[in-house]
């Protein structure tokens, strides 16, 4: 037994010191978020509660930072030369381990230049996660879930199809005709655990490792990184008045394979893909066999009515597949996404989505399609539409007042996001690390470009604060301008 305790306690060191020179090094910096617990015991070979056990001890040293639910990450406070770590490792360190996080630290380092949000529950005022629950009708779900758990539905505990139920399938179709006018059947609609997983899924089928795929630039911070870690070569496609902007594309990036945009509510700049720029996508996909991935986020509370056809509705060629989800205008934990695939690939993009697993819930979806179906969907946008607009113009009125004239409040017609465009010399980066030591959670628009340079500006969203409260935070913007100025 003594010798048991004794080998537990030296793997548990083996993992601590080699996790601990990776944080020395380096490799792992400040807000790293490390591999699970269950990856480095399969790549050690040792039981889980090994790992966590060292991760127990990083953390009671302030190296590492544990969130329930969200993973472990190096503390940002760090003092990085003063970490007590032994010059070299024991020979027994397992190299299996060292090549894990070896594997992983260019991503860990894009995902730090990316800044990318960990906020859980209650983001800060004009953060871009926020989001209007005080809108949403929580007593009416609540119902829609009891109804889905009742007697009846008990054979619905198990896993449900793969593609999720025939008939939310069947009810995001006729959604999606009256929102985007695109008439397609719920046989060709499947249903997936958020836009993360539906862009895997698509990678899975559609591309090849090494495979270009074209990306709007600046944009969501995870897309580009979930694309290189599914080994695609991503070129970021800077945007102009008309959006998405094919030749440049093309120039970039000339034997590209596919093409990720959201023509409508592009975040973070809301620039819209004028039609005759989406034509000449959909050409340029015809003839070169590409693949045209539509972005379908929020665009139901577009406030520009009415809303132009979606991108799919006239692919001739079927090349586009339109990917969507529920999370903005529903709630951000529902995690219900989906996708429209062409008719003649509904079976082969089924069959590449049951392998992935993370089958959606039965009782959420079946939720989800008595909230579209009975009408109480439709109602929720509309109070949702009439809320952003009286915050839209909360911020607009702010930054009239506030803010000074070279400072440009960027689009705010799409979805309820909007970007400050800062002259060059204010730093967005310093800006808006001052600005969230003061709880006013605005990101910097330069960590959301992939390849692209020149973007200076704030990136917010006005959706979740009172107007009263929108106008404090931009006043506190205006004060740190001021003040940033006068330093500079």
């Amino acid at each position: 037994m003594a010798d048991d305790a004794h080998q537990l306690r030296g793997r548990r060191a083996q993992v601590y010191r080699t996790v601990a020179e990776q944080i020395r090094s380096g490799t792992l910096g400040p807000g790293a978020r490390l591999p699970s617990a269950r990856q480095l015991a399969r790549e050690w070979r040792v039981a889980r509660g090994v790992v966590d056990e060292a991760f127990a001890q990083l953390q009671a040293e302030g190296l590492v930072e544990r969130r329930v639910g969200d993973g472990s990450y190096v503390r940002h406070d760090v003092p990085v030369a003063h970490i007590p770590v032994p010059d070299t490792l024991a020979p027994e360190a397992n190299l299996a381990a060292r090549r894990r996080l070896e594997q992983f630290s260019p991503y860990l380092a894009l995902a730090r230049a990316f800044e990318l949000p960990r906020q859980q529950f209650h983001p800060p005022v004009l953060h871009p996660r926020a989001w209007p629950e005080a809108v949403f009708p929580l007593e009416r779900w609540r119902r829609l879930m009891t109804a889905a758990l009742q007697e009846e539905w008990r054979d619905h505990l198990g896993y449900g199809p793969s593609a999720g139920l025939p008939t939310l399938r069947s009810a995001i179709a006729r959604h999606l005709a009256l929102t985007r006018g695109l008439h397609c059947t719920g046989e060709q609609v499947i249903v997936v655990n958020g836009p993360l997983q539906a862009l895997e899924t698509i990678a899975r089928v559609l591309l090849k490792p090494g495979d270009g795929v074209w990306i709007e630039d600046p944009s969501h911070p995870s897309l580009p990184l979930l694309l290189e870690m599914l080994h695609c070569r991503v070129t970021g496609v800077p945007l102009d008045d008309e959006g998405f902007d094919v030749a440049r594309a093309q120039a970039l990036a000339p034997s590209a394979r596919l093409a990720y945009l959201h023509p409508l509510a592009q975040f973070p700049l809301g620039t819209a893909t004028s039609r005759t720029r989406g034509d000449a996508l959909l050409a340029w996909a015809a003839a070169h066999e590409g693949w045209i991935v539509e972005g379908v986020f929020n665009d139901e509370i577009v406030h520009r009515p009415p809303a132009p056809a979606a991108l799919m509705a006239r692919d001739r060629a079927d090349r586009v597949v339109l990917m969507g989800t529920f999370e903005g205008i529903v709630f951000p934990s529902l995690r219900i996404g989906y996708l429209v695939v062409p008719q003649h690939l509904a079976d082969v993009f089924i069959t590449a989505r049951g392998p992935l697993g993370d089958h959606t819930p039965v009782a959420q979806q079946l939720a989800l399609e008595a909230f579209i179906d009975g009408g109480h969907l439709n109602t929720h946008l509309r109070k949702l539409r009439e809320h952003l607009g009286e915050r839209r113009e909360a911020l607009r009125r702010a930054v009239r007042q506030w803010l000074p004239a070279d400072v440009i409040l960027g689009r705010t017609d799409t979805a309820w996001h909007a970007s400050l465009h800062l002259p060059p010399h204010w730093s967005d980066t310093a800006v808006a690390q001052t600005l969230r030591a003061r709880q006013i959670g605005v990101e910097a628009l330069s960590s959301r470009c992939w390849q692209a340079t020149g973007f200076n500006g704030l990136v917010l969203a006005y959706a979740a604060g009172t107007p009263a409260q929108i106008d404090k935070a931009v006043q506190g913007i205006a004060e740190v301008l001021a003040q940033t100025q006068k330093v500079g």
